[in-house]
């Protein structure tokens, strides 16, 4: 009576949360399949923005920036990628220059697609706008699948209170399916004694569905089983989603109290207090000072990117492993911060340089995103969500279904 009481709980349990989260599930799993290759679709969408005729090398990154900002003396580029590749465009970021008056014309755009070798901006966007053109399609998918769209931290907070429910509703469902313990009572020992079946020949059929099964019994068997062979991937996509939302909330004081996390440059450094002057270091130069600063082990790490953060008088130079996010197990990277007039290393962040709690929180995003093994883990990614929306289109029909009949 108290197993039959419980399941009944957890059963209940089960419904309404999945219910409640059916939706918010449904759009994000769908926008995570899409964004496992976004670039690849970004691509395909917008040949124009992305390819260029790859005559020469890339410019010096002093060089290009000057290039660029002659060309709109409005922006400022934020952040200089410094891995540009032939034939192909550069996404620079940029932003609207501090010294315009306040009543000049925002930007409209803080990525431009540029062509390294000579400079030429070939096309602009604003990521995340809530536009439906293939230019903003695939960052608006994004934006979509981290913050379904919601201002400020609101959608950060949301998808990690989600995800929590996520973990949570997946572990009940797998108890769901397991068989109920049955038994008989030998009454000259006074013990309980399973059944001649095992526990696995008993479980087994809510792994697969019957042949010839039709209505809500086919809803239901569909729903069973996309649940037990998508679990561990919905486990684990919960758990990540869970660190990369709620990393500041609750992930990094939890994983604190076992090894110590490394505060963020970004945060920790300390602003300056006057307005910043422009830098006596070049771009180039803190490219050089900052590769001089790499640990030991990071020495065959490929320049990432670069940018200039004023209100910190620090350039950030990054440098990632060969085979970044491509190659099976190839996440490692670091982030150093150089003084801009000095050259005198401020900081340094990354996962060589950092503790056991730094390398854990680094492991995350390759972990949700799949790209810890290359492309095999995104097409796992991809085909994982689409069955995480089948699971949940299933399970609002079953109950549809259900509720539809009870009233009749």
């Amino acid at each position: 009576m108290w197993g039959r009481s419980m399941r009944r709980f957890w059963r209940n349990v089960h419904r309404c949360c999945g219910l409640g989260l059916a939706c918010f599930l449904f759009v994000n799993a769908l926008s995570g399949s899409v964004i496992a290759f976004e670039h690849e679709l970004d691509v395909w969408l917008n040949p124009t923005l992305f390819r260029t005729p790859g005559r020469g090398a890339a410019l010096e990154p002093d060089r290009l920036i000057s290039v660029i900002e002659r060309q709109d003396p409005r922006l400022r580029v934020a952040l200089l990628p410094l891995d540009a590749r032939p034939g192909e465009s550069i996404e620079v970021q940029v932003e609207r220059r501090h010294d315009l008056a306040d009543g000049q014309t925002k930007l409209g755009f803080d990525r431009l697609f540029v062509d390294p070798a000579t400079g030429h901006i070939l096309g602009k966007r604003q990521w995340g706008e809530v536009r439906f053109d293939r230019v903003h399609l695939l960052p608006m998918m994004n934006r979509l699948h981290r913050s379904m769209l919601l201002p400020g931290q609101w959608g950060r907070w949301l998808l990690g209170g989600i995800a929590i429910a996520w973990l949570g509703l997946t572990l009940v469902g797998v108890y769901l399916t397991l068989p109920a313990a049955r038994g008989v009572r030998d009454k000259r020992t006074a013990r309980t004694h399973r059944l001649t079946s095992s526990f696995w020949s008993r479980w087994r059929p809510a792994w697969r569905m019957r042949v010839g099964t039709r209505g809500t019994c086919s809803t239901f068997e569909l729903h069973r089983a996309t649940g037990l062979w998508t679990a561990a991937a919905a486990l684990l996509l919960a758990f990540t989603g869970m660190s990369l939302n709620l990393a500041n909330e609750i992930v990094k004081p939890t994983v604190a109290l076992l090894s110590p996390v490394t505060p963020h440059p970004l945060s920790a450094l300390p602003r300056l207090k006057e307005f910043p002057m422009a830098p006596t270091l070049s771009g180039s130069q803190a490219v050089n000072f900052a590769f001089d600063a790499l640990p030991s082990q990071s020495k065959i790490f490929n320049p990432w990117y670069m940018s200039h953060i004023p209100d910190l008088g620090v350039y950030r130079v990054a440098f990632k492993e060969p085979g970044f996010r491509k190659n099976v197990g190839s996440l490692r990277y670091e982030q150093l911060y150089i003084d801009d007039n000095s050259g005198a290393l401020r900081s340094i962040y990354g996962y060589n340089s950092g503790s056991s709690a730094d390398r854990f929180l680094i492991w995350q995003y390759p972990l949700h995103s799949g790209k810890v093994l290359g492309v095999y883990g995104r097409i796992g990614v991809c085909l994982s969500g689409l069955l995480v929306a089948l699971l949940c289109a299933a399970g609002v029909y079953l109950y549809w279904c259900r509720s539809w009949r009870f009233n009749l």
